[in-house]
This record gives structure tokens, C-alpha cells and sequence, in this order.
């Protein structure tokens, strides 16, 4: 018997309301398979991450849980509008980093230390794309989560997600007497109902999406 598949799209997939917000939303996890660089950027990035967040006291130093990576996917390539965090493209990003160059590399950690605040100060929006995408970078590596539990107190139970387990291990528990003088009502989701709207408000406010739709 042959099977035959109905490959056509639903009419509603392309009255999808959800199909322009999508367009809109920067991509989950960065930008695949990120940007290429070239090992003396590498170096030169390496250098100014391991000086921002300098590792020591149980904590790896940023270049030895691989940021790069982080950065590679975070930063928008070629041909795509740098619209999302952290606002920066592949062409300005590389070219910043090969000002710096080898020069940046070899100098000793102190010099290196002196150009970020000249950074800091002259360029602050490079600067400023660089030090927020080392924090974010450094505290999502595993090794350093890691090393949070093991030398913070406080950050004895911090895990890279939430989920599955949740922090109920380390929640207190509700005030059940401030629960009981909550006052306020609700809906049942069961009980909620459409509500008609009237036709001259649907066209005087539409957008042409929700013109098509009527």
C-alpha cells in the first residue's frame, strides 16, 4: 500500500502571529558555528579576559575554560545586524582585536593591565562589549561553577540551571501566617471565556498581520 504524505502547510502556519516575533528574537545559544578568528586574536582575547578576571585562589583563569568559544558564538557574524547583546559584528570585533595584536600579547601583565584602562576611558564601547562578555563567558564555564561551590559559602548550592533539581534545598519555608492574610481574587483558568470585540475597534487599530486575520 502506498502512503501518501500531505506536505502542504496548514492555512494558519502563515497566519502564525508567533512567525514575526521569532524573526525578532536573537538565536538560543549564539550564533552557530560562531565567528572564526585567528590564533593571534585568540591570544590577544585570552590576554585581556585572563587580566579582567585574573584567576588565582581556587578560580581557573578565563583563558583556561576556553571564553573564546563564548565569545565566537555571541558575536554576530558577517552579513547579520549586530541588533542583539552584544551589539558588536565580526568585522569590527576582529579588527579591534588586531590593533592590539601581538604587541598587546607580549607585554608584561601590568602594561596589559594599563591598556585596558586606556580602553576603558577612550574606547569605552569596545571595552565595554569585552568586560560584559567575560563575565557572562567565565561564570557559565562548568570549572568555575565548580569552584564556586567549593570556595564561597554562599555559593554552595549555585548550579549551572535550576532545573531539574531546583534550590527547594535551600528555600526557607512560607510564612504560612503572612500566607493567610493574602487577600485578592482570581480566574480560574477554567472559567476564562472569550470575549468578543467589536469590529470597528479590530479595524481601527489593526496592523496589517491582524487585518489578514479578520
Amino acid at each position: 500500500m502506498d502512503i501518501i504524505l500531505n506536505t502542504n502547510r496548514p492555512p494558519s502556519a502563515d497566519r502564525d502571529p508567533r512567525s514575526r516575533f521569532r524573526a525578532e528574537k536573537p538565536p538560543i545559544g549564539g550564533w552557530l558555528p560562531g565567528i572564526s578568528i585567528t590564533p593571534t586574536q585568540t591570544s590577544v582575547l585570552n590576554a585581556m579576559t585572563d587580566r579582567l578576571i585574573p584567576g588565582g585562589e581556587g578560580f581557573p583563569a578565563p583563558s583556561d575554560v576556553d571564553v573564546v568559544s563564548f565569545f565566537r558564538r555571541y558575536i554576530a557574524p558577517e552579513g547579520q545586524e549586530p541588533k542583539w547583546f552584544p551589539f558588536i559584528g565580526e568585522s569590527e570585533f576582529q579588527a579591534r582585536l588586531d590593533a592590539l595584536g601581538e604587541e598587546f600579547v607580549r607585554s608584561s601583565p601590568e602594561a596589559q593591565v594599563e591598556t585596558l584602562q586606556t580602553l576603558e576611558k577612550t574606547e569605552e564601547f569596545f571595552f565595554t562589549r569585552i568586560r560584559d562578555l567575560t563575565y557572562y563567558a567565565y561564570y557559565s564555564r562548568p570549572a568555575v561553577i565548580t569552584a564556586i561551590n567549593a570556595n564561597l559559602e554562599a555559593g554552595k548550592d549555585l548550579r549551572n540551571s535550576p532545573q531539574p533539581f531546583g534550590y527547594s534545598d535551600t528555600m526557607d519555608d512560607w510564612d504560612e501566617q503572612l500566607l493567610s492574610r493574602v487577600q485578592g481574587t482570581y480566574t480560574r483558568t477554567e472559567d476564562v471565556r472569550p470575549v468578543d470585540v467589536p469590529a470597528d475597534l479590530l479595524k481601527s487599530d489593526a496592523t496589517p498581520l491582524q487585518e489578514s486575520q479578520v
